[in-house]
């Protein structure tokens, strides 16, 4: 249980940089884009880093955590690539943090999964998932012709992901301290 708060405390720290770099792209979309890349480098890695950590370490309650070792190479990759080669990333990165939302979302909306121990508040948590899959796919699209209006979508799109990851922190929380993930039915199965 002592991992599971240490990985939550660090789930929410990176979801606040999301939020805080998110809010710095919208009020700030003049700010170099080469800052960007190397922010973005470093909270891929620390993100990455953070998943990998988790999915060796968290235990039984890793089939909620199942994809988090993929997730956390191709995070740490991506974040590795932005910081090596930030001038050549800038074309891509718009397609990274877009692949980026997108997993981030479908694993929100796998967290739907909460509503079988009885939280009412999956609902909000499968909104946030579908919404960030959305902006994800349009960051991918790339609809956006200035280098501002683009700033402030990607902005937009990590202050969401960044909510939508602290959203599902808290809602997991709430159904591992509630005793319905432990009334599991035991089946034994037998051929007829």
């Amino acid at each position: 249980m002592e991992t599971l708060k240490r990985y939550r405390l660090w789930a929410i720290v990176v979801s606040c940089c999301m939020i805080v770099l998110g809010a710095a792209m919208i009020l700030r979309p003049d700010i170099s884009a080469l800052a960007v890349c190397y922010l973005t480098g470093a909270l891929c890695i620390a993100m990455g880093v953070c998943e990998i950590a988790r999915y060796f370490s968290i235990g039984v309650i890793g089939i909620l955590f199942r994809f988090d070792l993929i997730v956390g190479i191709l995070s740490t990759l991506a974040g590795v690539l932005l910081l090596a080669h930030p001038t050549g990333a800038l074309t891509v990165l718009p397609i990274i943090l877009g692949f980026y939302i997108i997993i981030d979302s479908v694993f929100s909306i796998q967290a739907v999964e909460l509503r079988r121990f009885g939280l009412g508040s999956w609902g909000l948590n499968l909104l946030l998932g579908i919404v960030g899959a959305v902006l994800g796919v349009l960051m991918i699209l790339d609809p956006f012709d200035g280098a501002a209006a683009l700033m402030i979508y990607m902005g937009v799109s990590l202050l969401l992901a960044g909510v939508e990851s602290i959203y599902t922190v808290i809602c997991l929380s709430r159904a591992f301290k509630s005793d319905a993930h432990q009334r599991v039915i035991d089946a034994v199965w037998h051929e007829v």
